[in-house]
């Protein structure tokens, strides 16, 4: 019987597209929960039969409580130590809601971009156009005219499209060159390295204040092949596991070290060769993605 009521109830019907909006926003899965949390909390103290359009009433609130929550993030991420990448997720887009959303929306190297944004740009920016919501709706949720509205979304297309990495289109492609490109590594071969890596590529690693990572981004294919294979050389035991994974719909390899979580790599593909290497060792980062691979069966 509750699974039928489930099916009536306009929060919970709307509560995967809450959840990608809130997980986009805000770069991790527990704070996305909270926002959505917060938002059923909210609904269950509202006057719920005067409200005439529930499901934009829930983008609102949810909206909302994300650029509070972003606020506070932001100034957390200000002392953090060394670059901030975001929470990855185990798997695809395998919610409906993400479907829609995009797939290449839900990538790690897609949500680093959306740091680059003001907590406003990044709201329009979302609601627009990942999630369709009409300007006219978005103005009054971030309390702005239509006119200034699509003026914030066209600064948020620019900075987002100067910034967006573009990866292979063709999964089998991708797994193929991934798989190359794990090979030189393991065999320690820069030269080969170097020409699999755009000359502009750029490695960030997140290792947060419990790992050792780079304090910095790393840039252009020389200094990131030397980082790769200096870190492979040295960080890596004989006994580490390394497993393939979708993390985020994009395929990446993992790291596991005595049964516990030690580094997720993934890689961004422009014209068939690595233009971003994203690397997560932050073991507060990696707990949830290992809990839900291990249930997985993996």
């Amino acid at each position: 019987m509750s699974d039928a009521l489930d099916h009536l109830d306009p929060f919970e019907a709307e509560r995967p597209r809450l959840t990608a909006l809130a997980y986009r926003m805000l770069g991790t899965a527990g704070d996305a929960d909270d926002v959505v949390q917060e938002t059923w909390l909210r609904w269950s103290r509202a006057d719920q039969g005067s409200v005439e359009r529930p499901a934009a009433w829930f983008t609102t609130v949810a909206t909302r409580i994300a650029l509070d929550q972003l606020g506070s993030a932001r100034a957390r991420r200000e002392v953090y130590v060394g670059p901030w990448l975001p929470e990855p997720r185990f798997g695809g887009a395998e919610d409906p809601a993400d479907v829609v959303a995009g797939r290449d929306t839900l990538t790690v190297g897609f949500l680093r971009v959306l740091e680059s944004l003001q907590p406003i740009e990044r709201a329009v920016f979302l609601l627009h156009d990942v999630f369709g919501v009409s300007f006219d709706e978005i103005a009054a949720t971030v309390e702005r005219t239509p006119e200034a509205t699509r003026q914030i979304a066209v600064r948020a297309r620019q900075r987002v499209r100067d910034g967006r990495p573009r990866l292979a289109a063709d999964p089998a492609e991708a797994e193929e060159l991934t798989s190359a490109f794990l090979g030189a590594v393991l065999d320690g071969d820069i030269d080969r390295l170097v020409t699999m890596l755009t000359d502009d590529v750029v490695l960030v690693s997140d290792g947060g204040a419990e790992r050792h990572a780079a304090r910095r981004p790393v840039h252009g294919a020389d200094k990131v092949a030397r980082f790769i294979t200096n870190v492979t050389r040295r960080d890596l035991d004989e006994t580490d596991e390394i497993h393939w994974v979708r993390a985020n719909g994009q395929l990446g390899t993992y790291v596991v070290r005595e049964g516990a979580p030690f580094m997720l790599s993934l890689l961004g593909w422009r014209d068939g060769r690595v233009a971003e290497v994203l690397v997560i060792v932050n073991p507060d980062k990696l707990r949830r993605f290992h809990q839900t691979w291990l249930a997985s069966g993996r």
